[in-house]
Parts: C-alpha cells; sequence; structure tokens
C-alpha cells in the first residue's frame, strides 16, 4: 500500500522504458517512486476522468508521488498545492537527467485516501515529450531518476529565490527548455535549445554568433567551434524562416545531419541546465542579467573554477547507428506526397 488512511498525495503517471534495476522506493525526503505498482482506477475515477485519460493512468508504470499526513484528507487545500509543485518539480529534474518520451502524455493527480478510498480531487495534464529522431524511446535508469528527484528538491527550493526575482532569467531559460522537449519539429527544438544556450551565455548584441562559439567552451571545452557555429546558423535560419534552405529538396545526409545536431544541442542546453539547477553555488551566477554580466566578465580560469569540467557533446552520439533510421524517419516525402 504506497498510501494510507489521512494521507494526501500528488503524483505524475508515465508509461516509460526502463532499463536495470528500479530505483529505490523513498528516494528524497517528501518523493517516492512506484514502479512495480498497478494504480487501480475505480470506476468512479473513470467516470470523471474519462477512459482514456483513466486508460492512460492504469497503464502507466511510473510514478513519481509526493504525499503528506492531513487534518484535512477531504479538502482540496494549500497542501494539495504544495504535493503538486514537488511532484512537478520532480518530473521537471526526470527532463533534465535523460531523454525519454513517453507512450502517453504525463498526467498530474492529486486527492487523499480515507475510510480505504483513494480518490482524486485534480487532475493536470502535461504536454507529452516529442521522441527525438535518433533514439526515440530511450530506456530510463534508477540513476535517472535518482538524479531527477536530486534535482527536483534543488528547483523546489528556488521559490523564495524566484519569488525576489533573483533567478527570473535561468527560470525563463529552463522554461523554454521544457516547452522545447514537447515540441514536434526537430529543426524547431534546435531552435529552442540554442535559445536556452543563448539564455546561458548572454552574448553581446552584434557579437551573438562569435560567443555562442567562444562562450560555450566552458561547457563543452575549446574544440567545438565549427560546430557551435553550424548549430547558430540552424538556429538562425529557423529565427528568419529559412528552413528549405535544411529541407528542400530531400538530402538524406543533410537530414541525417540536423538528426544529430538536433541530439547535441539538446543533450549541452540539458547538462548544463541540469548542472545550474543541481549546485545552488552556481544560482548566483546565472540567475539573472546582472549576474551574468559578472559571470562572463571574469576570465576563463576563474570562470572554470566556478564551473568545473567540460562535457564531451559528441557522448549523446554513442552507439548511434544511421542505418536505423530511414528516409521516411527522416522527413522523407512519400509517394502519395510527391
Amino acid at each position: 500500500m504506497w498510501i494510507v488512511d489521512g494521507e494526501k498525495y500528488a503524483l505524475v503517471g508515465l508509461g516509460v522504458a526502463f532499463e536495470g534495476a528500479p530505483p529505490p522506493v523513498h528516494i528524497a525526503p517528501n518523493l517516492w517512486v512506484l514502479t512495480e505498482t498497478t494504480l487501480d482506477v475505480p470506476s468512479v475515477w473513470r467516470e470523471w476522468l474519462g477512459s482514456i485519460r483513466a486508460g492512460q493512468v492504469a497503464d502507466s508504470n511510473l510514478f513519481l508521488v509526493s504525499k503528506l499526513a492531513s487534518e484535512t484528507p477531504e479538502v482540496l487545500d494549500v497542501e494539495n498545492r504544495l504535493l503538486q509543485e514537488r511532484v512537478k518539480h520532480f518530473y521537471t529534474g526526470l527532463l533534465l537527467s535523460a531523454m525519454f518520451s513517453p507512450s502517453h502524455s504525463p498526467m498530474i493527480l492529486t486527492g487523499a485516501r480515507r475510510d480505504g478510498t483513494t480518490d482524486v480531487r485534480q487532475h493536470t495534464e502535461l504536454e507529452q515529450p516529442a521522441p527525438q529522431i535518433i533514439r526515440p524511446y530511450p530506456q530510463l535508469t534508477a540513476d535517472n531518476i535518482v538524479m531527477a528527484a536530486q534535482i527536483g528538491q534543488k528547483i523546489n527550493s528556488m521559490r523564495p529565490e524566484a519569488a525576489s526575482y533573483r533567478l527570473w532569467r535561468f527560470i525563463r531559460t529552463l522554461g523554454v527548455y521544457i516547452e522545447a522537449r514537447t515540441t514536434s519539429d526537430p529543426l524547431d527544438r534546435i531552435h529552442q535549445y540554442c535559445r536556452c544556450i543563448e539564455g546561458l551565455i548572454m552574448p553581446s548584441i552584434g557579437k551573438t554568433r562569435q560567443q555562442f562559439k567562444s562562450r560555450t567552451e566552458l561547457f563543452i571545452g575549446p574544440t567545438h567551434h565549427r560546430l557551435m557555429g553550424a548549430l547558430y546558423d540552424i538556429r538562425s535560419a529557423v529565427e528568419h524562416l529559412h528552413e528549405d534552405r535544411y529541407l528542400e529538396p530531400f538530402e538524406r545526409d543533410v537530414r541525417l545531419d540536423l538528426a544529430k545536431k538536433e541530439a547535441i544541442v539538446e543533450h549541452i542546453a540539458r547538462t548544463a541546465l541540469a548542472q545550474i539547477s543541481a549546485r545552488d553555488t552556481l544560482w548566483q551566477h546565472f540567475g539573472n542579467t546582472a549576474a551574468l554580466r559578472e559571470f562572463w566578465a571574469l576570465s576563463p580560469d576563474e570562470r572554470r573554477q566556478i564551473w568545473g569540467a567540460p562535457i564531451d557533446p559528441m557522448a549523446s552520439l554513442k552507439g548511434f547507428d544511421p542505418s536505423t533510421l530511414s528516409d521516411e524517419m527522416l522527413g522523407a516525402p512519400s509517394a502519395t506526397d510527391e
């Protein structure tokens, strides 16, 4: 029994693929994970949620849960809102810890258990993360979920700082990333992931492309200027409605290169955002415009000491086999479209 009488709860239900052993059930203070539990959907739930949503809950195999003992389990109130915030931040942590695309739209449910019955008082459907071209449905691991809980707790603790606007730019950038994960068009995703990086490097007017290459040395090292210049060119083409430069006519090598670049830029944006989220010592440097201006005015050695070691952006392509992608998967028009 994952909940007892007198407790309120909120949870995010997901249908995902797993690899390896499951994570611990009580994964962090106030956070639990259910992976081997089928959440029963009583008839009253089905009627209220609708058969499709109820079916999605029943088909979920990962539940991110927060709960607390309540003196008023029959009332939907600030306690439920607190629990919903916790699990939503837990879910954001999962987005930052791994690439995945669930089988249906994630859903937040909140309610309570009393007199032996678990009820649902409110539900919110979240936008479904879109599958990435090169690995549409990668498996989650226990380490991904443990990391998600840690990041989720840190994001939850940002609330006082966020209320004072000291973290407004970072939170805005994080929001761009979350929205990008749900965007169906790969070129639009590249555009938005590049915007996330720009949100962290705050390039000077007239020097955006140059600093998109130079300042990202902090995140990925000094040997990828050509890659970052090519990514910025794609971002600019999308911004100015010149996608045809990459899409017309269909060329497999060009589309395959776009698919790889999407995976690379997503990996850079996600790992940078995850590192900042997880380390409150970085919040003061990436939280707002003034802080960023001061940070990028430091010497490269000072910035490196604050940030830490760079990542390998090409790790996002490890094990990728281009032969697994057909022309149709890369967006080639079908015979009926021509």
